[in-house]
């Protein structure tokens, strides 16, 4: 599998977790996403789920799965600026 680039890395603080992680690949946001909280995975989780996934299975749509993964961390407050 190829590891998908994101254009702009992002840096993330992980739910229940004391370090920032950055974030460069779509493989980074998957692992991300596996370890989310089941109470958290409302329909911006799903989104950025199913974006993800798709893009990793067909090397293709990154942007639009970053931009899903960007506004699920955004929306639950774990983006670092």
């Amino acid at each position: 599998m190829a590891y998908l680039m994101l254009s702009t890395p992002l840096r993330v603080k992980p739910h229940r977790a004391d370090t920032i992680r950055d974030v460069a690949t779509l493989q980074d946001a998957s692992e991300i996403l596996i370890d989310w909280p089941q109470a958290k995975r409302g329909p911006f989780y799903q989104a950025a789920r199913e974006k993800i996934e798709s893009a990793l299975q067909n090397n293709e749509g990154v942007a639009q799965a970053q931009e899903a993964f960007t506004a699920l961390c955004d929306h639950a407050g774990l983006l670092v600026r």
